[in-house]
């Protein structure tokens, strides 16, 4: 049957939770209401929690206390008037079978999603009594707080008030290894430097493993409008993808090469100079000398030298009047010394566009046409994704070099330039505004315990204190690879937590389950404030909570009075609202809660109309306050300058190959974000299973028809689902979208076998060690259905 608006509550009618004993059934909780039709209703607003980075607003219709439709919210700036078909669907998929409608206590071995229904009253002493006892008994750094990236409002408070370990989002190695590289050229702890809607003043746009007319679908407006005001766009994608079929030019990639390519770019950017000198000069690291005894960066005192061309002498960098020199080897002090951009020119030297080429299997003539078109046809912008190229083990570099290919030639702090992650709505004006947003205030001796390790990915590998685990969303599912390892250290814990409003894989190892609200319900009128978009959203209540359901916000007051820590948290969301709207942001001058509620819950900041450019100032964070191109803290790294090296796996250099040839990707998808949206019944209308993609000459080698099931190993693990067939992808590759819950697959699970090995270098960056999803060999077979 077809899952409709009209019938998907009917449709629900004597469907229990997946594995729970004891439940109510669906029909006892909820009665059909129609989209249409009389009835007492209300229209309410509220905003999408995170995940895909789209924070739409909605208007939402509710009709004799149901959800019967949600559309688009108006916005001051009615360009941001959008949403998804994903965000449409919340409207099925607040009533699903899989929704949690009590607490729950496990009863069969963890993973198995058996569980037995008990009161708010049981789970939350249960839950209380454990702390105390683990606390007393280990201390409170055995306690681990886990919150998936779906979150809105994330236990932070109560971690700190209990001193249980709780590491950033930041760090949980997902989608920021680039941006890390970034940080160490640019010095500033950011994803990106452009707005997308500055596409439309790019004469170039380069798509670096960027599918955003299939992830970040709220964005494809200003990818086209930007294409008919005649930017070209280029994709550069192993996969001929929806992005790159609707771009002006695809060029195909050996995955996990960009490094290679960039390198090739700087080649021939420095030997042809097709750099901009003037801006090298003033605003990046290009003249400051190498010492070639330590290959430190020579200064006196704190101030860097630079060899002046007036006086033929060694200067601080800052002195006024002097002529750097761009190029030289000179003797300053008996030390003999070259500049930064004579280092990087013999550096890259053997990193030719031919190469280049052998490495990325791009042709050579279309890697020069390419370069020497972004270097001099500017402006122009290097837009990497992060479903891709952000995913292996060495992604900090290929950060570090698209940030220097768009330094050299001048396109950071430059209408129009750019370099980073514009998509997902990551640059713009709020995206700075909400790190002034102050965290609710807490007496100083309430703090979080460090961390144990430096990236959450690490908790299963490493021997910690960690006993118990309290996690909010899929984050075991979510985040960790090497599902089997997992596992075992899943199984190890004394004691786990739950909490979400679906029942998830990462659910089914908890032995208390407490049911959470939706974005759409709340025992509040009002509920979660952010700043996205360039504008400030306020959510509302719209429905009551549904069955025996609680908000975040409720569950950390619940346990926190049972803690006896309940008097130093906000009493209401709206105090913590507000509490978010004292920032000193000349941004948010003006912005009130009463100002929201009278214009549909959303204020445009006090931000230009203009997009977003950073650095127009050309200050960046690092100690040197420019763009720095060689990096001493990679000295003992052997990559001051970024080196090319093979992927960690997934490389026929790797004598795995022999056994496992085929690159596994793992794409974010159009029909999820993350593993939201999984149990999706409307969208899983479109696709309802996991499907693996494969080449032709890689299907007809082992006998694989379309269709077939086949199974998909490596010596970490193994699963089993569908395949197709499909000629728009390179052989030596096969795919799977991210995200899919275990349950559907014919047998195992996709992070079964995912790489979980990471880069040590990793402990240098910002934003930690990156997970490589995608550095991954597989091998496949074709297995009876």
């Amino acid at each position: 049957m077809e899952i409709s608006r009209r019938n998907f509550i009917k449709a629900s009618g004597g469907v229990t939770a997946l594995g729970i004993v004891g439940i109510t059934p669906f029909t006892d909780w909820i009665r059909p209401a129609s989209a249409e039709g009389e009835g007492q209703e209300k229209i309410a607003y509220t905003f999408h929690p995170p995940n895909c980075g789209g924070r739409c607003s909605y208007k939402c219709t509710v009709r004799d206390g149901k959800l019967v439709k949600l559309e688009p919210n108006d916005w001051p700036d009615m360009a941001q008037k959008k949403c998804c078909l994903r965000g449409l669907s919340e409207i099925e998929r607040n009533y699903s079978p899989d929704r949690l409608k009590t607490p729950l206590k496990r009863v069969g071995e963890r993973g198995e999603g058996k569980f037995v229904a008990i009161s708010w009253d049981e789970a939350l002493k249960t839950v209380t009594d454990k702390f105390t006892e683990m606390i007393e008994k280990y201390g409170a750094k055995s306690i681990l707080l886990g919150q998936s990236s779906n979150v809105q409002y994330p236990f932070n408070s109560l971690a700190a008030l209990l001193g249980f370990q709780n590491p950033s989002l930041a760090f949980a190695g997902i989608d920021l290894a680039q941006a890390s590289g970034m940080t160490m050229v640019m010095g500033v702890n950011d994803t990106g430097t452009n707005e997308i809607t500055d596409w439309v003043n790019s004469n170039m746009v380069i798509l670096v493993g960027n599918n955003l007319l299939e992830t970040s679908l709220t964005d494809s407006a200003f990818f086209f409008e930007a294409k008919e005001k005649g930017t070209k766009m280029v994709c550069i994608d192993p996969c001929y993808s929806t992005t790159a079929s609707k771009c002006d030019q695809w060029i195909s990639i050996r995955p996990g090469t960009d490094s290679a390519l960039y390198l090739g770019m700087i080649n021939l950017i420095l030997n042809n100079q097709w750099y901009d000198a003037d801006y090298i000069s003033k605003y990046t690291s290009a003249p400051f000398l190498i010492r070639q005894d330590n290959k430190a960066i020579m200064r006196e005192g704190d101030k860097y030298l630079v060899w002046d061309k007036n006086s033929n002498s060694a200067k601080p960098s800052d002195t006024p009047g002097i002529t750097p020199a761009l190029e030289g080897e000179y003797t300053v002090n008996g030390v003999t010394v070259k500049t930064v951009l004579t280092g990087f020119i013999e550096h890259v030297k053997d990193y030719t566009p031919a190469w280049a080429s052998q490495v990325t299997e791009i042709p050579e003539q279309v890697i020069t046409d390419l370069t020497k078109e972004y270097a001099l046809g500017g402006p122009a912008a290097i837009q990497w994704g992060v479903g891709g190229p952000d995913k292996w083990y060495n992604s900090d570099t290929t950060g570090r070099l698209g940030t220097m290919v768009a330094g050299l030639t001048g396109n950071i702090g430059r209408v129009g330039g750019g370099t980073g992650r514009a998509t997902n709505h990551m640059t713009n004006y709020a995206h700075f505004a909400a790190f002034s947003m102050p965290p609710w205030p807490l007496p100083p001796q309430f703090q979080s315990a460090p961390a144990e390790v430096t990236s959450s990915a690490e908790y299963p590998m490493k021997p910690t204190s960690v006993k118990g685990y309290f996690f909010q969303g899929n984050t075991l599912h979510q985040f960790l690879t090497n599902m089997n390892e997992t596992i075992k250290w899943v199984k190890s814990l004394e004691f786990i937590v739950g909490v979400d409003n679906q029942q998830c894989d990462s659910i089914n190892y908890a032995d208390i389950v407490l049911p959470a609200c939706s974005f759409l319900e709340s025992e509040y009128d009002i509920a979660y404030l952010t700043a996205d978009r360039n504008h400030v959203l306020l959510q509302e209540k719209v429905l009551e909570p549904l069955f025996e359901s609680k908000s975040d916000f409720q569950i950390e007051q619940e346990i926190a009075k049972r803690m006896g820590l309940d008097q130093y948290l906000p009493k209401t969301p709206e105090e913590f609202a507000r509490n978010s709207l004292k920032s000193p942001d000349p941004m948010f001058k003006g912005i009130s809660i009463e100002g929201l509620k009278a214009n549909k819950y959303v204020l445009k900041l006090n931000v230009p109309n203009t997009p977003f450019v950073g650095y127009l100032d050309h200050k960046f964070g690092t100690q040197s306050g420019k763009i720095e191109l060689y990096n001493e803290v990679f000295i003992e790294n052997n990559c001051a300058f970024p080196i090319w090296e093979e992927p960690n796996e997934a490389t026929p250099s790797n004598p795995l190959f022999k056994k496992y040839p085929l690159m596994l990707g793992t794409p974010h998808s159009r029909f999820r974000a993350h593993s939201t949206f999984s149990n999706s019944r409307w969208i899983n209308q479109i696709l309802n299973e996991p499907i693996i993609r494969i080449n032709p000459k890689d299907a007809q080698a082992r006998g694989i028809s379309n269709n077939d099931f086949i199974e998909v190993f490596n010596d970490r693990g193994r699963f089993q689902c569908r395949c197709n067939i499909v000629n728009d992808m390179r052989p030596g590759m096969i795919q799977i979208p991210e995200g899919w819950w275990s349950r559907y697959f014919k047998q195992g699970d996709l992070q079964e076998v995912t790489n979980s090995n990471l880069n040590p270098r990793g402990e240098k960056l910002f934003f930690n060690k990156v997970i490589p999803y995608l550095d991954t060999l597989v091998e496949v077979k074709r297995v009876e259905g």
